[in-house]
């Protein structure tokens, strides 16, 4: 396991955390102390080095943006050292509830242990919390209005991404996505790119192309295509993550997401 800290600029750290497994697969996830605040805490297999890395950093509270393991796998025990924890209210219950994941999740990043201890909640400010759903429900944003900084956690991720668990929204997603872009961040911290500069620019890229391919996935579906034809025609042939998740996180499900939630209002 490999933790790699630097300064990006005053008061604000990355933390780049990876195994040799995620390495090998082209994944790994970054976390960021901004105003003595931890923001998501990795994967369970770095947890070692985490928490050591803790101990000389000494965060004031930890935010977990979402209840994915490599973001919250080490909620639990840095929540056991008596760190405080803030996280939505659903990423509370999922972290305690420890839902079964799928083997290739398992492999990359390992199972989040069972969320038992007390949260201590604290203060964030001058730290804002921003719902931000979508890729999850229970998805937050962290805000620095005085840095004009945003921790996005999974909200970008990329500009053409193709593929989506099922359980995402689309629609809440770009929903999402133009509540950041009206905050007119100067600096974008996403949990897998790592800095985004021109997150303006970016941003707007990214919902330019999300409308333009929902509204060919929802044109192919009203002329009669089937989900294959329109996977196909819009997205491409499944990606190489869509079939050793069985589909799970895939363009496929993509496609699904989108015709689930049917035409806007």
């Amino acid at each position: 396991m490999t933790l790699r800290i630097s300064q990006i600029e005053a008061g604000v750290v990355r933390l780049e955390l990876s195994s040799w497994r995620g390495r090998t697969l082209g994944y790994e996830v970054n976390a960021y102390l901004l105003h003595g605040v931890l923001i998501d805490c990795g994967f369970p297999g770095v947890g070692a080095e985490l928490t050591e890395a803790m101990r000389t950093m000494v965060p004031r509270g930890v935010v977990v943006t979402h209840w994915h393991e490599d973001h919250a796998g080490n909620a639990q025990e840095l929540a056991a050292l008596g760190i405080p924890v803030r996280m939505h209210p659903r990423c509370e219950a999922t972290l305690r509830a420890r839902p079964a994941i799928r083997a290739y999740r398992r492999i990359v990043w390992g199972r989040s242990a069972q969320l038992t201890a007390p949260l201590v909640d604290f203060d964030p400010a001058p730290l804002e919390l921003v719902e931000a759903p979508g890729h999850t429900e229970d998805h937050l944003i962290v805000w620095d209005a005085e840095r004009r900084i945003v921790a996005s956690g999974d909200l970008f991720l990329g500009i053409k991404v193709r593929v989506a668990h099922l359980h995402e929204s689309p629609r809440a997603l770009l929903h999402s996505l133009r509540a950041v872009v009206a905050l007119e961040p100067r600096m974008l911290l996403d949990a897998h790119r790592g800095v985004v500069e021109n997150p303006t620019a970016v941003l707007l890229a990214k919902i330019g192309w999300m409308e333009e391919a929902i509204g060919a996935v929802r044109t192919l579906a009203a002329m009669g295509c089937g989900e294959r034809e329109i996977q196909d025609r819009v997205l491409g042939r499944e990606a190489f993550v869509g079939w050793v998740s069985f589909g799970e996180y895939s363009k496929q499900s993509l496609v699904r997401a989108i015709l689930r939630e049917g035409p806007a209002a």
